[in-house]
């Protein structure tokens, strides 16, 4: 990104006049941009040719099909029973813990699952969360999604040489997600990535998966906005405005102008929630590290 480039003006037209293809806000029926940001996603989707996780074969990691209504429950109700291994080893649930009640921005019928891999020798751990919503397609595409985030982090550091030091901490990934349903045609789920690999703190990516539940569709900025130009310089002026007003003295001139000049790449975090649009910024794009990861919701 060239820092030359110049945001457009705050006063810019209110989000009211984002051209939106209907399947997004008439009746609020779509999904905005899908949300790969960092190269952990794109190495992810290279590998994730196989809809299937943990089957490689001698591969001691495990999936784990669970409600999270466990740990989501109200006190005195119990959660669903431990998942038990079939015959041929793999991991199942009974019906109460399918039959998963999640609260918060979790409805019932969405279920669970992980992938966890962990106490691998020289390979990391992993403990990746990740749902299924009962339409097929969306659910073969989620879980190729993480399957192929857990594979490319495990093969990135994934080396008997890499650390040396036995005594240095292993690396390690821990991802957790939210569902927002804007109307009953539509699904966005948000994953916090957060991965360590020996530095002083760890690293947090927010990536977005956004849905069709009309046609399974994953949904891009061009399936969303009529004018995905314009869109973008809406979101973007929107953002300058509320942020240089949020950030105060840990404004930075020239980081936001950067994280926020109107190209796809800046705006690749969508969540669609029932008021509108979330944009959701990665650590250091918009504002110091301190401030932590930004989020700018617009009304719609």
């Amino acid at each position: 990104m060239s820092n030359k480039e110049t945001l457009p003006q705050p006063e810019a037209a209110a989000p009211d006049d984002i051209l939106v293809a209907d399947a997004l806000h008439a009746d609020k029926q779509g999904d905005p941009a899908l949300g790969e940001t960092q190269q952990l996603a794109a190495a992810a989707a290279n590998k994730a040719g196989s809809n299937t996780a943990d089957t490689t074969e001698g591969a001691p990691g495990r999936e784990l099909a669970a409600s999270s209504a466990s740990g989501n429950a109200a006190p005195g109700n119990p959660g669903p029973k431990e998942p038990v291994a079939d015959s041929q080893g793999q991991i199942k649930t009974d019906k109460d813990a399918a039959a998963a009640i999640i609260s918060g921005s979790r409805r019932p019928g969405i279920i669970e699952h992980q992938i966890v891999r962990t106490n691998q020798g020289d390979k990391p751990d992993i403990n990746l969360s990740y749902p299924s919503v009962g339409v097929r397609a969306i659910d073969a595409n989620i879980r190729k999604w993480a399957t192929g985030i857990a594979d490319a982090f495990e093969e990135t550091f994934s080396s008997p040489g890499l650390y040396p030091d036995k005594n240095r901490p292993v690396p390690e990934l821990w991802c957790s997600y939210a569902v927002s349903h804007p109307s009953d045609k539509a699904l966005s789920i948000t994953f916090e990535v957060w991965t360590y690999t020996g530095s002083a703190q760890g690293n947090l990516d927010v990536m977005t998966l956004n849905y069709s539940l009309i046609s399974g569709q994953r949904l891009g900025l061009v399936d969303i906005f009529e004018d995905p130009d314009a869109a973008l310089a809406i979101m973007s002026a929107w953002s300058y405005k509320e942020l240089s007003q949020r950030l105060g003295g840990m404004r930075q001139e020239q980081m936001l102008r950067t994280g926020l000049n109107p190209v796809p790449e800046n705006f690749a975090s969508l969540t669609l929630t029932p008021s509108g649009l979330r944009i959701n910024f990665q650590p250091y794009q918009v504002a110091p590290g301190m401030a932590g990861a930004q989020k700018v919701d617009i009304p719609l």
